[in-house]
């Protein structure tokens, strides 16, 4: 397979039911750019594509009107149409993160362009954000009637929000924009702020309000890592376990993305949820129980009087549900790993044959998983003569709140130990005879640098967007001074301990002790794994005499290889091909 034939795959997301249609995107590649365009299903499977654009994303239903986005390298706007009518501009931002139409106005939040030519002076500690650069803007509420109106912002973001009609409410990082933690607020149809419903900022995935006015929102109090979400009605004081997350960290390398959800469909409460490494919607009573079936990851779902829901599993890249079925992707058929279970967490093997190389993959977060969703560049290299191993070690999310904190304090320790005897477990019970590379990104970089400062098992490494000195990462990253102390459960990363441990658990500090061929690979516009941390283990190598390669994508952030540019993706894929054929085929 060429890099470029992987990249040849749709995907959808942002379902929306109306009566007997569910309305969705459907986002892919065309001439090294990303479009999308929107079509709508029955229950029959009959698809109709709506717009024609290839730039429309995100559309819902008010009042028989379809209204959407429409977005260029420049701005974004709302569109209305009417019947048979031409798409109506309501308004334009340089971004449009959430829109709902509440009586008879239509509110928005909005980014406003910034100049990016100025000098910025930083006053916070979040500064800068992955994916969004210099924080010289925020988003902020208007309502759109004769004119727009800003009716709610600040020196912090507007983020979501939900209405029934009579309750107002939204989310904002007012009492915490550094960390990003979100409160919940109902407002009256002027902006005006009329009750604080979290009773402390919140980590929120998502909130919804019912049609009786009761408000639910996914997540926990407070600041903290590994932490399992619940349900929680913060005016009831009820929280609700749903599987073994309330929550959804079952990843892929998707450039469709994906959206967690919950939704009251009246007075009923649906939400998605995790269960090891598949995740699924529940209907929460009391309780929480499945209304979607095993082996699949819920990447989007709606529900009004009945569900609509868009998956992904290990041989089927996106396939919207709606009573029937809709494969956007029929000529596409993935292979389906091997899995089994090891000391609490889950093993995946792809064998193509035994005596061919074989790449351990390792995830990031580290409180995320893999599982039952199609990844693109697994599936990728195994066309290509690979088996591809991987597995969700201590750390990972989906098998309880235990097995989710084991790695805290400890990175490099409990989760490394997993990650090597699983190698060993593969080799035994496949019989795998040829050479094995690592790879990883984020979180799964920084295990790939420690593990080849730690070992000589591998054969080769690339290691992206990773992690290399601990310490200079919590001043350099845009989360780091709050991620790396918690995961390394610290009070102070300033403190003389509190340095010497960032130290003791950075790749770098054991550099002297690597012998493995190594490949870094990272974007420039990075802020959450700053480019500095592949370009410090880069240089500590060279002048070590092992080899190594550095590779620096202009254009791409953390995101650059599920989300990057597309010629990049694919140079990307070319260039860890000839990479790991060099050094575990050659």
């Amino acid at each position: 397979m060429d890099p470029s034939d992987a990249y040849r795959v749709k995907f959808a997301n942002d379902i929306f039911v109306n009566g007997d249609w569910a309305y969705f995107t459907e986002k892919y590649i065309k001439n090294d750019e990303y479009h999308s365009v929107i079509k709508k299903v029955d229950r029959t499977g009959n698809v109709v594509q709506v717009t024609f654009g290839e730039n429309e994303r995100y559309p819902k239903i008010y009042g028989g009107s379809l209204y959407f986005i429409k977005y260029s390298k420049d701005k974004e706007s709302l569109m209305r149409v009417d019947g048979l009518s031409e798409p109506r501009e309501i308004i334009s931002f340089a971004k449009i993160s959430e829109y709902a139409v509440i009586g008879n106005d239509v509110y928005i939040i909005g980014q406003e362009p910034a100049d990016n030519t100025q000098p910025f002076e930083a006053s916070d500690i979040k500064y800068r954000f992955n994916a969004r650069g210099l924080m010289r803007s925020y988003n902020s509420l208007y309502r759109i009637r004769e004119k727009p109106e800003k009716i709610y912002s600040g020196h912090f973001d507007v983020s979501g929000i939900r209405s029934n009609g009579r309750r107002i409410v939204i989310s904002t990082t007012e009492n915490s924009n550094d960390y990003g933690l979100l409160d919940l607020f109902e407002i009256d149809p002027d902006g005006k702020k009329l009750k604080r419903i979290t009773k402390e900022p919140a980590n929120v995935n998502d909130f919804a309000v019912s049609e009786s006015g009761r408000i639910a929102f996914s997540g926990y109090y407070g600041l903290d890592v590994g932490r399992v979400s619940n349900i929680i009605f913060p005016e009831e004081d009820l929280e609700i376990p749903v599987g073994n997350d309330a929550a959804n960290s079952v990843i892929g390398d998707s450039f469709g993305g994906s959206h967690y959800r919950i939704i009251f469909d009246k007075d009923m409460l649906y939400a998605i949820g995790q269960e090891k490494s598949s995740s699924y919607v529940y209907r929460i009573v009391d309780r929480a129980e499945r209304v979607t079936p095993e082996n699949r990851n819920i990447v989007d779902f709606d529900f009004k009087d009945s569900i609509a829901y868009v998956y992904s599993d290990m041989m089927h890249p996106s396939v919207v549900n709606f009573g029937s079925e809709y494969d956007l992707n029929p000529e596409i058929r993935g292979m389906k790993a091997d899995s089994f279970e090891m000391d609490g967490g889950e093993c995946f093997a792809m064998v193509s044959k035994k005596e061919n190389p074989s790449i351990l993959f390792i995830h990031g977060g580290p409180h995320t998983a893999y599982g039952n969703t199609y990844f693109i560049e697994f599936q990728y290299f195994f066309a290509n003569g690979y088996n591809i191993l991987f597995c969700n070690p201590p750390g990972s999310s989906g098998y309880g709140q235990d097995y989710e904190k084991a790695c805290v304090g400890d990175w490099g320790g409990k989760d490394m130990h997993y990650i090597l005897k699983f190698v060993e477990e593969a080799r035994s019970k496949y019989g795998l005879t040829g050479k094995i590379g690592v790879t990883g990104g984020s979180y799964g970089g920084y295990m790939t640098n420690w593990i080849v400062t730690q070992t000589d098992e591998f054969d080769c490494a690339i290691s992206e967007r990773s992690i290399s000195n601990l310490f200079s990462m919590i001043g350099t990253s845009d989360i780091g001074f709050w991620f790396n102390t918690l995961e390394l459960d610290l009070k102070d990363p300033y403190s003389k301990e509190g340095m010497q441990k960032l130290m003791d658990f950075s790749p770098i500090n054991y550099v002297k002790k690597a012998k493995t061929p190594i490949m870094l690979i990272t974007g420039e516009e990075d802020y959450r794994c700053p480019i500095e941390q592949a370009e410090q283990f880069y240089v500590a190598m060279k002048i070590n005499g092992v080899e190594s390669v550095l590779v620096r994508y202009p254009g791409d952030n953390h995101e650059h290889a599920r989300a990057g540019v597309p010629k990049n993706m694919v140079d990307r894929l070319r260039r860890k091909t000839e990479w790991f054929d060099r050094h575990l085929k050659g």
